[in-house]
């Protein structure tokens, strides 16, 4: 079995690493950055964002501030590799959205939209199925549960379960509206930045990152993929106890 190790650039998970590699050739495994079955992510959210997207299974080794989703503690690195060759795991599926913009398609683990470029409000239109609605603010970003636990929940207060099949579509710092989100089933999306008479730019956002620009009466397509995002779980997750420990320190 091949692995690939992708860790947070800090000095804290350096040691944890090497200890990794360290029981992964002890145990036969190789460490391979180019031909790998599985990807192991050392860190926290973010780490596990660039791991996702390696496109195999990933192990979640919890070593950074937040990582709510990261379920292996670093001391149980050699049980887990042992527990893997064994194929005493529970493979888990997670929802990933792809973001049409030109013609070009990207995915995202945990959120996509637009957000305002310039300190201005921008207006951005969301159309699905027969629903046709305009919002004014700082922008627009379309959720999976997953990543409801992240932004979304800095945002809204508001947490999507994991194994919920929904997508919430959330509005950011709205001008003149209380409503902070909409949970719907996974749909087709199109997000449009309207014209307010003159001329804005806007940022595509994925996963946190500038996709590209998009000017006035530009639109991007977000849609739920084909593509799952597979973790394999060998401890249980406490998704809402951490939610409510994090936000209470």
């Amino acid at each position: 079995m091949n692995i690939k190790i992708v860790s947070k650039p800090s000095p804290q998970v350096y040691n944890t690493v090497e200890k990794i590699k360290e029981i992964a050739k002890k145990l036969g495994f190789e460490i391979d950055n180019k031909n790998f079955d599985y990807v192991i992510a050392v860190g926290g959210d973010g780490t596990l964002l660039r791991a996702v997207k390696e496109g195999k299974p990933v192990i979640t080794v919890k070593a950074g501030r937040r990582g709510l989703l990261m379920d292996v503690p670093p001391d149980k690195i050699e049980d887990v590799l042992l527990r893997l060759k064994k194929g005493d795991y529970r493979e888990e599926e997670y929802m990933l959205l792809e973001i049409i913009t030109d013609n070009k398609i990207e995915l995202a683990f945990n959120e996509a939209g637009i957000l305002y470029d310039r300190p201005e409000a921008i207006k951005v239109g969301i159309s699905f199925d027969n629903e046709r609605v305009s919002v004014e603010g700082d922008g627009v970003l379309v959720s999976t549960p997953q990543g409801s636990s992240g932004w979304g929940l800095s945002i809204t207060s508001s947490l999507l379960y994991k194994d919920l099949q929904a997508i919430e579509i959330i509005f950011v710092n709205p001008i003149f509206y209380y409503l902070r989100s909409v949970v719907i089933p996974p749909k087709i999306l199109t997000l449009k930045l309207e014209d307010k008479g003159y001329t804005q730019t806007a940022r595509v956002v994925v996963d946190g990152e500038i996709a590209t620009l998009i000017r006035t009466n530009q639109q991007i397509i977000i849609r739920p993929s084909q593509t799952k995002a597979k973790i394999l779980r060998f401890y249980n997750l406490d998704l809402i106890g951490e939610v409510l420990h994090a936000y209470s320190v």
